[in-house]
């Protein structure tokens, strides 16, 4: 796998967010941001695809999720 298109909607506390990781130069990528920025979030919901669990939205429970990875 050299990328990785992740399309995740209302998934702890994250919107929407559509993005590309490329792994074709290195095997990890850092994600270094400002608190309150949705890392701990992106993480959550990683950790969720990896494990096959449901992401949800802490707020808006009932709002529907997308959380993928393609």
């Amino acid at each position: 796998m050299q990328l990785l298109n992740v399309d995740i909607e209302n998934c702890y506390g994250i919107k929407k967010l559509q993005a590309q990781f490329d792994f074709s130069i290195s095997r990890v990528c850092a994600i270094y941001a400002p608190n309150g920025s949705m890392k701990s979030s992106l993480a959550q919901t990683f950790q969720d695809i990896s494990v096959g669990a449901s992401s949800r939205d802490r707020v808006f429970p009932a709002a529907l999720q997308t959380c993928s990875n393609r």
